[in-house]
């Protein structure tokens, strides 16, 4: 068996055997840490799948389903360093890969900082998130072997965290935000797992050597817009479709340890998640995060399922579509 390959069969082996985990704080909001999810058999298969061949994971879904949270948790669970790039209308694909700082640029030149010593351009090339999760030397080096280059930092996306190992998660959040060109941008990039920079005239590329080195790649889409089929094709795509309510108490226990000691609590949490199933007539458009939601005002809250309050708590918390369709008077 060869290096390669037993360092594949490794990594395979840590995503068969990673553990749900305990959040590492208070859950406020839509939490990303990493630190708390339950992976389903097709989460592993897709992410060992994934791995073996080298291609971008694409998970499509409803918003608040669990897409973005199970980057930083694979990333966790392998140890890898962990990047994001959330994808919005204006994003650019070539914001991934690098940018120039112009304006910083600028102003240096204005305040007479541009010394004969310092006029390196590469000073103000800012490498993107993929540069990064690609080759952290040579974007720590924004590229260059000068002296006179300013070392770049690392974006944080993970607080408190430290990788155990070489290699990288990227996350590409909602990549449907953007229209195709934005895809069409990531073709080769993505494909090739390398890219050219004009500006230091070399190729950022991962060792070809250390398969530890080439980053998973997961991209998210809610399905709003259409990616276009050249894109698709070159990932392996994953549908992450709504928990029945044995899983939906699953994810309860794992956000809420105190309801594995509390009967009463997860009784009450065994009423509520029926209602969030996917065939469900109550609230099958509402998402895992607001089920969340609700959980942790019942633990928090002294209040009945069956009361006039907490019919108002679910408006507010899930039946959101009504505020957007001005029905007020329903309330």
């Amino acid at each position: 068996m060869t290096e390669e390959s037993s360092s594949l069969n490794g990594l395979l082996q840590l995503v068969r055997e990673m553990s749900s985990g305990r959040p590492s704080n208070l859950r406020k909001g839509d939490q990303r840490d990493g630190s708390v999810y339950a992976p389903t058999p097709q989460i592993r298969t897709a992410v060992q799948v994934a791995l073996i061949t080298g291609r971008p994971l694409l998970l499509s879904g409803p918003p608040g389903c669990g897409k973005s949270s199970l980057a930083s948790f694979v990333a966790r669970s392998l140890g890898f360093s962990y990047f994001e790039f959330v994808v919005t209308d204006d994003s650019d694909s070539q914001d991934l890969l690098w940018r120039v700082d112009s304006i910083r640029r600028l102003n240096d030149a204005q305040l007479s900082k541009l010394t004969d010593e310092e006029t390196v351009f590469t000073n103000y090339l800012e490498p993107g998130p993929l540069w990064w999760s690609l080759n952290p030397e040579t974007a720590k080096r924004r590229g260059s072997d000068s002296e006179k280059t300013r070392p770049a930092n690392p974006p944080m996306h993970l607080r408190e965290y430290e990788p155990s190992r070489k290699g990288a998660v990227l996350l590409i959040d909602e990549i449907d935000k953007a229209d195709s060109s934005f895809c069409n941008g990531l073709l080769v990039p993505l494909g090739s797992r390398r890219f050219y920079v004009p500006e230091i005239n070399d190729m950022v590329e991962n060792g070809a050597d250390q398969l530890e080195e080439s980053p998973l790649i997961i991209i998210t889409t809610n399905n709003e817009r259409d990616l276009p089929e050249a894109f698709v094709r070159r990932c392996v795509v994953l549908p992450i479709l709504g928990p029945d309510a044995e899983r939906l108490k699953e994810i309860a226990r794992l956000h809420f340890p105190v309801l594995e000691t509390d009967e009463a609590l997860m009784s009450g949490v065994a009423k509520l998640a029926p209602r969030f199933e996917a065939d469900s007539n109550e609230h099958a458009h509402a998402s895992t995060a607001e089920f969340l939601d609700l959980v942790e005002v019942l633990i928090t809250l002294d209040v009945e399922l069956d009361s006039t309050e907490w019919q108002l708590i679910e408006k507010l918390v899930v039946e959101k579509s009504i505020m957007r369709r001005n029905s007020f008077s329903q309330w």
